[in-house]
């Protein structure tokens, strides 16, 4: 970029290079999990899972999950914090680009002015993947997604 300087020291090279070599093995992890994640939360109808496509190759650096929000009687915030309480970090991810603080500064937008953008954000959270998570741990998240789930949609109907 413009005005700034991006040198890699030795070490971080070494480090990068080391990485490199384990990059398939970690993809493949990812997929595994990612594939776990789909078969154990596909049924839900309250949330909608990312979908590999045929023709790609997808790196699953990410799961993000969208919740259909309309069924559920929690937002994505709120998801967010009762998974956490059963021991499931989460991640919010995407930021809108006319929310960023320079564009909201600069230009004056609001979450308002994209509306689909905000939406859109507003459902999406993501779930933990890497390669060193274990089955184990997999499993974890799915229950706890599961019983979220289940507990926003009691509630969204208790209030009915």
């Amino acid at each position: 970029a413009p005005g700034f300087k991006y040198n890699m020291t030795d070490i971080a090279a070494a480090l990068g290079l080391r990485q490199l070599a384990k990059a398939d093995r970690f993809r493949a992890r990812r997929a595994e999990v990612a594939a776990r994640y789909t078969a154990g939360l596909g049924d839900l109808e309250e949330i909608e899972a990312p979908r590999e496509r045929v023709d790609r190759r997808h790196a699953w650096h990410l799961y993000p999950i969208r919740l259909h929000l309309d069924r559920l009687a929690i937002g994505r915030d709120e998801f967010g914090q009762a998974l956490a309480a059963r021991g499931v970090a989460t991640s919010v991810h995407w930021r809108p680009l006319h929310m960023q603080p320079y564009y909201a500064q600069r230009y004056g937008h609001r979450a308002e002015d994209f509306p689909v953008a905000f939406r859109e954000w507003r459902r999406l959270i993501s779930l933990p993947i890497f390669p060193g998570m274990s089955d184990a741990a997999v499993d974890h998240v799915i229950a706890a997604v599961r019983d979220t789930t289940a507990d926003g949609r009691r509630r969204k109907f208790a209030v009915a």
